[in-house]
């Protein structure tokens, strides 16, 4: 079996206004795989792919290719190539000057090098690994205490509910909070006169102040409710605990930038004895290729691409279809072990896209590289990849095989992302069987049961084309025909059971109105758990209290 070959571990990237693009990532990718980042737009799928890349670096966690960090390795210096939504190939070049740009940069082994030269080579490597085991061993000591002191501080979070619940909250969050509060006051109570003079202006100024540290006070400060409406409450509530967390922020902020500090040292140790013999090697056993041998090689790219008796062509003579074989012919010709492909198909209409995407399997197939997509469409998605990663908020929410993420979803969010889904809600009743609709059913998908408690209520699910119609003797449900709409090969029925809304896809024409008898496999029924919403609203709290 493949060994895992690329790692994101603990990945977080948060930017300087408190933005949090990527939170908690965990990722194993084995090599020769095609994974596919899949989510709506703002998910952080193209921001992942560009930590991986070099374009961005993640706030905190490592990205391991065969265990050695690189997250800090310059992006020249990294086995990626990466192929662009906007192509990104340069105007006044030809293809051919297009795909050989990146070969003026590479080098091959000389020929007829001595054993001396080697043992030099050899011989620093060496030294290099030697010098470099004992600075990560310094290193990782060091952050090994900082973690301690982080970890310290951190349960002060735990002692206070009201801070723990605002613990991720930072400036940006906290006056957009602030400012929701104020409209949603407006709305209530008019434009009456604020019994805070401007409370946005107000707050803002005494948080700009602070100046007290966690240990010159060890107690939230009190403030005077008496008069105020809920929310000058809530929002004096909110300022009380931010005020008080806010010391302690930067604490632990100034602890983790110095680990992220050290952080950045291991992976330049880590590196540090391939530069060194990378860079004996360019003094003494490699070369750089001729122009001969760019062109072979290059031209060979091109014919693999398609893109054979286009070579002295620009740009702006290539359809969209083809500047992408361009593209992704300068991004394989340098010989990466990744290919990273940014939604590079998104601006090609829809019969040159399925073209492109067969080309991307049979290319994938032929070289065995490791592919990473971005893209937003699901069918491409399922059509191209061996492992699909769900994203939602920053934050992985499946990981599977398109088989699995279609048929077994985690969750109700994945469900209706990944194609037509229909929920119905019910009771899991124990021993893989659910109450729907006053009728026990069984479900043979035991993935998710695991997550849900006997008794309780669970989300239902059925896809569409797994609703068979049939005679009412032999049906689950009787089904109220509501819409019925011709597409092509199927109609799109939608019906209603007891007021609960679905579709199912036919070839058979039914009309609105008609009573209907449904029924699907055991297979084909699948329990979710029902998620609860992460509500991140501070605790309602005693203002007058002490704590």
């Amino acid at each position: 079996m493949a060994k895992n070959f690329l790692k994101l571990q603990d990945i977080n990237k948060t930017y300087s206004n408190g933005y949090v693009a990527i939170k908690n990532f965990n990722l194993s990718i084995k090599k020769g795989e095609f994974v596919t980042l899949l989510g709506p737009s703002g998910c952080g799928k193209t921001t992942t792919l560009k930590m991986v890349a070099g374009f961005e670096s993640p706030t905190s966690g490592r990205i391991l290719i065969n265990n050695v960090d690189i997250k800090d390795l310059s992006i020249n210096k990294r086995p990626t190539a990466t192929v662009f939504q906007d192509y990104a190939l340069f105007p006044n070049l030809s293809v051919i000057e297009n795909v050989s740009y990146g070969l003026k940069m590479m080098r091959k082994p000389l020929k007829g090098i001595t054993n001396e030269e080697r043992k030099k080579v050899d011989r620093a490597y060496k030294d290099a690994v030697k010098k470099a085991s004992i600075e990560i061993k310094k290193n990782e000591k060091k952050q090994k205490k900082l973690l301690k002191e982080i970890s310290s501080l951190e349960k002060i979070y735990t002692k206070y509910p009201e801070v723990l619940s605002i613990k991720n909250m930072r400036y940006q969050q906290f006056i957009s909070r602030i400012d929701s509060y104020l409209s949603q006051m407006h709305k209530k109570y008019g434009t009456e006169k604020l019994k805070h003079l401007s409370f946005s202006n107000f707050i803002k100024k005494t948080v700009n102040t602070w100046n007290r540290t966690i240990f010159k006070s060890k107690r939230p400060v009190k403030y005077n409710v008496n008069g105020l409406n809920e929310y000058e409450k809530k929002i004096l509530n909110l300022k009380k605990w931010f005020e008080f967390k806010t010391p302690l922020d930067a604490k632990i902020d100034k602890l983790k930038f110095r680990y992220n500090d050290l952080d950045q040292w291991i992976s330049y140790w880590s590196n540090y004895a391939d530069q060194i013999e990378e860079n004996y090697q360019k003094k003494y056993t490699t070369r750089k290729l001729n122009k001969k041998e760019i062109k072979k090689i290059a031209t060979d790219m091109i014919k693999l691409v398609g893109l054979s008796g286009n070579e002295n062509k620009y740009p702006e003579d290539l359809s969209g279809g083809m500047k992408q074989r361009v593209a992704l012919a300068r991004a394989l010709v340098v010989e990466p072990d990744i290919i990273l492909l940014d939604e590079p198909l998104s601006a090609l209409d829809a019969k040159v896209r399925v073209q492109m995407q067969n080309e991307l399997k049979r290319i994938h197939n032929e070289l065995k590289l490791t592919f990473i997509l971005v893209t937003h469409d699901q069918e491409e998605a399922l059509s191209l990849s061996n492992k699909i990663v769900v994203m939602s908020k920053g934050k992985i929410e499946q990981v599977g095989t398109p088989k699995n993420i279609y048929d077994t979803p985690a969750n109700e969010w994945v469900a209706n992302f990944i194609g037509t889904a229909n929920i119905f809600t019910g009771t899991y009743i124990g021993n893989k069987k659910v109450r729907c609709f006053n009728k026990i059913l069984q479900c043979r998908d035991s993935s998710n049961l695991k997550k849900v408690d006997k008794n309780s209520e669970v989300n239902i699910m059925v896809r569409p084309e797994d609703i068979l119609i049939t005679n009412s003797s032999d049906s689950l449900f009787n089904a109220r025909v509501t819409q019925s709409i011709y597409k092509g090969e199927m109609f799109e029925v939608k019906c209603s059971i007891k007021k609960q809304n679905f579709t199912l896809k036919t070839t058979k024409s039914i009309k609105v109105g008609d009573l209907i008898g449904i029924k699907f496999a055991d297979k084909s029924l699948h329990v979710l758990p029902i998620k609860s919403v992460y509500d991140d609203e501070f605790f309602e709290v005693d203002l007058n209290s002490n704590e």
